[in-house]
């Protein structure tokens, strides 16, 4: 055997021996647990839970209240790990403050291995801290002397009087697990929304039927409770990265909401409500459905001259445009707050719940079919599809129907075009409400691309220096980016900081085309005065004066969760370079192409010479979806490497002619 080889397998045998001494079967602490070094389920890894345990039930030694019992061991793998021995319980408390969960039995021990014997050292009591947050209160501690090598214990028990808020178990967090279960015992009378989130499959799902097992009171009968244990295991922790919505979102978890309670003599209390019980709801709300009523409010609000044009899409962009400039958007989103439309007629600015409810009465009044849309924000997470939660929607635009077409509108912002929303409120779905025909889930996409174009016309200088100009052509959401930006700053940051130029790229000057009118294609305008790239005699020119992305947005193992864009995106770049005279082409960059899987998305780039002092160089990028499953993540990871490589170590060699 070849002795590298040989002790390659040494090595390799070793780490695995040492991650494979874990105990994560059990609570208990082992030798095994502290010898392990490393863990080979994610060698990056800094610490990591070896067991994790969690039990529910309605408890008639704590008056059934809902007591959950907790405990977990984590491994402490080197001094970037060290965050994970402070610990957060937050306890929940009304508004009022006169009910809380309490915590009890809590005990908490760091383990080490000195000498081959185990050794444990427990917390102080004093050393446990508590926060008020308003309607929760956070418990904190630290556990006392821990290094890297170390194995940390806890363990507490919650009892909580709010019996209809059953316990969220989170399989899935920032910090692997090689073991975590979750066990609830609930009265077989109860029935929950049990909903199992995230991308991760559980390893147990086992339900068994304890007969006879609670009362709720002294004469009442014996009740059947039915137990289920879910399980996970090799849990990778949850990564965040760019081009994501809410974490919460994607989180491995269950979930478990009470739908009904069916009392032992056959009456059903309900809990969850139907989307029919929250139309009317909203219907009958002062603060939603009858402020969509009030038509008479805005009757003297529009001009003559828009009231008098024939309802089709110009008159439609007219009213959004008259709300646009003479209505402001506060900033605040507050949809669950008290709103009157008389305050936003008075004031002329508001909310994201008044300045729609405005555009949404006027189209209202001007006899157009518009419905109002409750929505939740990229950051916010998605709203349940399974039951009705308003709480869970913190967003509001308008829905228009129009010569058989559909625009979602939203005023708040100044720069943003008809038929466009903000790129926050971009969340996959949204629930349009129609009080005649009921509510439905609309999908939230934009239809058409988001297209950034760089065409630059370089003239290559004898000293390696180049001039010309630059014309970036923007529509869709990279437009809307570049308005805003331009609104609050100065030219030299749009230069340096969206258009993202090379580090050989200067300006000398810059203009703006169509700023102000969103619904055309924004243009930005840059005369070049490009730095020298001569070594020598060569020339070695980057034909990119600017770049697509400045950094490569994908870099886990793997990701479990979509890789969310918003919206279809598409690049073009094309230069006419011309070299000087006396020069020519010894070295042009190999051409690339790159399709994703299933052609949805693909790469293209050549630089050609078409004649003995022009070349042509194009690239060509687009995204055919705005949303990609995580099977498509490695498929992106290679188009970004190609890009990347693209922009930023192309070269074109010129050389002087002898």
């Amino acid at each position: 055997m070849n002795k590298f080889l040989g002790v390659f397998l040494f090595f390799s045998s070793l780490v695995s021996a040492q991650s494979s001494n874990y105990d994560s079967a059990t609570e208990e602490v082992s030798i095994g647990d502290l010898k392990a070094t490393n863990y080979a389920g994610d060698t990056l890894a800094n610490a990591v839970y070896i067991y994790e345990k969690g039990f529910t039930e309605f408890d008639d030694n704590e008056d059934f209240d809902l007591v959950t019992k907790y405990a977990a061991k984590i491994k402490i793998l080197n001094k970037d790990g060290m965050d994970a021995a402070t610990i957060e319980i937050p306890l929940s408390k009304s508004s009022d403050g006169k009910k809380q969960v309490k915590i009890k039995d809590l005990k908490a021990y760091t383990y080490k291995l000195v000498n081959n014997i185990m050794t444990k050292k427990s917390l102080s009591p004093q050393n446990v801290f508590t926060k008020d947050n308003g309607n929760y209160d956070l418990k904190t501690f630290t556990f006392p002397d821990v290094a890297p090598g170390d194995v940390l214990y806890y363990s507490y028990k919650l009892v909580s009087p709010f019996v209809f808020d059953f316990k969220t178990w989170y399989f899935q967090e920032d910090i692997p697990k090689m073991h975590s279960e979750f066990t609830a015992k609930i009265p077989a009378n109860y029935e929950y929304h049990t909903v199992l989130f995230g991308g991760l499959k559980l390893s147990s799902n086992d339900a068994s039927v304890h007969e006879n097992c609670i009362s709720f009171n002294l004469t009442a009968s014996m009740a059947d409770c039915i137990e289920t244990v879910y399980a996970m295991d090799d849990i990778p922790a949850f990564k965040e990265e760019e081009f994501m919505t809410s974490a919460i979102n994607y989180k491995s978890r269950i979930e478990f909401e009470l739908k009904q309670i069916t009392r032992l003599d056959g009456y059903e209390i309900k809990y969850t409500k139907s989307w029919e019980d929250t139309d009317k709801e909203i219907r009958t709300s002062s603060n939603f459905g009858k402020q969509w009523k009030r038509d008479n409010l805005v009757d003297e609000i529009l001009p003559e001259e828009i009231r008098a044009l024939p309802n089709d899409l110009e008159k439609a962009k007219k009213i959004y445009y008259y709300v646009q400039e003479n209505y402001n958007w506060n900033g605040k989103y507050n949809i669950h707050q008290e709103m009157n439309l008389k305050d936003i007629v008075k004031d002329h600015t508001g909310n994201v719940l008044a300045m729609n409810s405005l555009l949404h009465n006027l189209f209202d009044a001007e006899g157009f079919e518009v419905y109002p849309v409750m929505a939740s924000t990229r950051n916010f997470g998605f709203p349940p599809r399974t039951h009705p939660v308003l709480s869970e929607f913190n967003y509001f635009f308008v829905h228009l129907n129009l010569d058989g077409k559909a625009y979602n509108l939203d005023v708040t912002e100044n720069n943003l075009d008809f038929g466009r929303l903000p790129f926050r409120a971009l969340n996959s779905y949204a629930r349009l409400i129609d009080f005649e025909n009921g509510s439905s889930w609309i999908d939230i996409e934009p239809e058409t691309y988001s297209n950034y174009v760089f065409r630059e016309i370089i003239e290559v200088q004898p000293n390696g220096t180049s001039t010309g100009e630059s014309t970036h052509l923007l529509g869709g959401y990279h437009a809307l980016r570049f308005r805003n930006m331009i609104a609050e700053t100065s030219k030299e940051n749009v230069f340096k900081n969206l258009s993202k130029p090379q580090s050989h790229t200067t300006t000398t000057k810059i203009d703006y085309v169509n700023l102000d009118d969103p619904e055309k294609q924004l243009q930005v305008k840059y005369e070049l005065h490009n730095k020298s790239q001569k070594i020598e005699d060569l020339i070695y020119l980057n034909p990119f004066s600017f770049k697509f992305f400045q950094k490569h947005p994908f870099n886990l193992e793997k990701r479990t969760y979509p890789i969310d864009f918003g919206y279809k995106d598409s690049y073009m770049y094309s230069a006419i370079i011309t070299i000087p005279e006396n020069y020519s082409v010894t070295t042009l960059p190999e051409q690339k192409a790159f399709t994703l899987p299933g052609r949805t998305g693909a790469l293209m780039f050549s630089a050609t010479q078409v004649s003995e002092n022009t070349i042509n160089v194009q690239c060509r990028l687009n995204f055919k979806q705005a949303i990609y499953a995580p099977e498509y993540y490695e498929g992106l990871k290679i188009l970004f490497n190609e890009i990347m490589a693209i922009q930023d170590h192309s070269l074109i060699v010129l050389k002087e002619n002898s």
